[in-house]
């Protein structure tokens, strides 16, 4: 029970950082270079978040599955990384298409 409540709980905390590293992005743009150089460092920290959390969801899955070390253990940690991969990518193409949309002026 508790491998699906974490589970849960980081498939979660991964679309709220995607969000937020979308919005940590499409802030103004620094024009120094210390301010560049902490706007990286910050998108650098969340980029390590979504790292751990990558991994952290298949092997979360793998447990919830029975943790078999055979070949169908290896299937559900691919399947489940494949997955989770697409899902991040496809949900930060929305959230940065949809924040980029709300920028372009309408004539």
């Amino acid at each position: 029970m508790m491998h699906l409540v974490l589970l849960v709980l980081s498939l979660s905390v991964l679309l709220v950082v995607v969000r937020t590293m979308v919005t940590v992005e499409l802030r103004q743009k620094p024009s120094y270079i210390e301010n560049e150089d902490k706007h990286h460092a910050v998108l650098l920290l969340w980029g390590i978040g979504i790292i751990f959390l990558l991994l952290f969801i298949p092997y979360q899955a793998w447990q919830l599955a029975g943790s078999s070390r055979g070949w169908d253990g290896a299937l559900i940690l691919g399947s489940s990384l494949m997955g989770i991969v697409l899902i991040s990518l496809g949900f930060y193409c929305g959230v940065k298409g949809k924040r980029l949309k709300s920028r372009v002026p309408t004539t």
